[in-house]
């Protein structure tokens, strides 16, 4: 519809996923260790653990002393894959799964928290660590507020020509922020304005909910006074993941523009051969908009390395509606992204969009966000 190719097919939102409280440290090693950090820095103790884990990778004690030195550091992300790596490799070794129900409670996520301590609790109702754990879960339970926990900003230039008329320069702005609600809840609020001829504003909120295995999300928008853009819509989307490896993914959209009304459907399958590997195929089946029925498709590739930079490559051909109707759009698109520490990530787009009997687009877009808890 007149979103871009590249927020049409960027994916479900991943806001309710990224909460953070501030580490507690619940095991006497853990404490050990983050006192140690007044004679040795935080980055040179992990870099040593690094090396010693290298040298001995089944080290049950060492993998939790590396997650802990992360912890410290306040890098809960590296803190949690190597706690997760440890788990693989001694599933059954509670100092693991308490180590564990720490850095999810760090990274706000309660429920997993829980979920992971009474494991132990099960077998091992006064194991060492679990009082101090569940006063800690007590305290962020009570202590559960709104807060920010991501935002972002985006800016884009594009040249447009046309058949018929001069090329013009199109320019974006967007702005949001993302708060945590709950333990698996989110809300996302964006600004999207876009001048062409004319100006548009798009106000948009957004709620995502995690699942055990997966996110459903829905999104209400509108364009006050719209020109081009839709005056209203509202999407439904979600995410299943069948296997580690392979999720279904689907979404629906009702739009109102100022001369039709359309509704689109969309179902895909996402497949991650690596960790940091991601291939996506999408299907949009367009109703309305002048024409009983119209089909598109997408075809997306992510790499996305822990702490490094990612890039992702998009090919699609999908109806794209706006005040003008129908027509379809081919769009081919990449990007760069680079972490730049302390949750921040910088992002480096570029599009190009073919709309049937309309406009040829050449666009470029910088970006900059930020994530709670980010590494």
């Amino acid at each position: 519809m007149t979103d871009s190719a590249l927020s049409k097919f960027a994916g479900i939102s991943i806001a309710a996923m990224l909460f953070g409280l501030q580490p507690i440290p619940a095991k006497a090693q853990v404490a050990a260790d983050v006192q140690n950090r007044s004679t040795e820095s935080n980055s040179s103790q992990s870099e040593r653990l690094e090396e010693e884990a290298a040298n001995h990778p089944r080290d049950s004690a060492l993998l939790q002393r590396l997650a802990s030195a992360y912890a410290a550091e306040g890098d809960l992300a590296s803190a949690k894959r190597t706690i997760d790596r440890a788990l693989t490799l001694f599933p059954n070794d509670n100092d693991l799964k308490m180590a564990n129900a720490n850095i999810l409670l760090w990274q706000g996520q309660l429920k997993q928290a829980r979920l992971q301590a009474d494991d132990v609790a099960k077998n091992h109702p006064d194991y060492p660590g679990l009082a101090e754990f569940r006063i800690a879960l007590k305290r962020a339970q009570d202590d559960r507020s709104v807060r920010m926990i991501g935002a972002a900003v985006n800016v884009g230039i594009s040249d447009v020509s046309f058949p018929q008329r001069s090329s013009q320069t199109w320019t974006t702005q967007v702005a949001s922020a993302s708060f945590r609600l709950s333990d698996s809840g989110s809300l996302t609020t964006t600004v999207d304005m876009e001048q062409r001829e004319q100006s548009d504003i798009r106000l948009v909120a957004e709620y995502a909910h995690r699942l055990e295995n997966g996110f459903i999300s829905v999104e209400i928008a509108a364009t006050p006074d719209a020109d081009f853009r839709e005056n209203w819509s509202i999407k439904a989307a979600g995410q299943i993941n069948l296997s580690r490896s392979v999720s279904i993914i689907a979404d629906g959209k009702l739009a109102d523009y100022s001369t039709n009304m359309v509704f689109a459907l969309g179902a895909g399958l996402e497949y991650r051969p690596a960790p940091d590997l991601f291939f996506t195929a999408r299907t949009i089946n367009l109703f309305g908009g002048g024409e009983s029925y119209r089909f598109g498709a997408a075809l997306r590739g992510d790499y996305r390395p822990e702490g490094k930079a990612g890039l992702f490559l998009l090919a699609a051909e999908y109806p794209d509606t706006e005040t003008d109707g129908t027509r379809q759009l081919r769009s081919f698109a990449g990007g760069l992204l680079v972490p730049l520490g302390k949750g921040w990530t910088f992002r480096l787009t570029g599009e190009d969009d073919r709309r049937e009997n309309s406009y040829h687009r050449q666009a470029i877009n910088f970006g900059l966000s930020w994530r709670f808890g980010g590494s």
